[in-house]
């Protein structure tokens, strides 16, 4: 699956949804995004502005990060529950 353009207009809540690698550049930049209940209404260029980071680098780094929605390495939490008994 073809990930969607990255715009500065893009929703916090669209990038984050890309894959926990997107989640962990927006850890790595030391934004408060992940957990924010403001994600469905914050653009890339919010965050950016507010953060005083490089919008075009960012955009850039979450277009290259590796896309874990189309090979996840692991399954998901609920099933690796299931399986080992807990």
């Amino acid at each position: 699956m073809e990930r969607p353009r990255i715009t500065p207009y893009t929703l916090v809540a669209e990038a984050l949804a890309l894959g926990r690698e997107i989640v962990l550049l927006f850890l790595e930049w030391r934004t408060e995004c992940v957990g924010c209940s403001l994600v469905r209404f914050c653009t890339l260029e919010d965050v950016s502005r507010y953060y005083a980071l490089d919008l075009d680098a960012m955009i850039q780094e979450i277009e290259t990060a590796p896309n874990t929605l189309e090979a996840s390495a692991s399954p998901p939490l609920r099933s690796r529950c299931h399986d080992s008994g807990n």
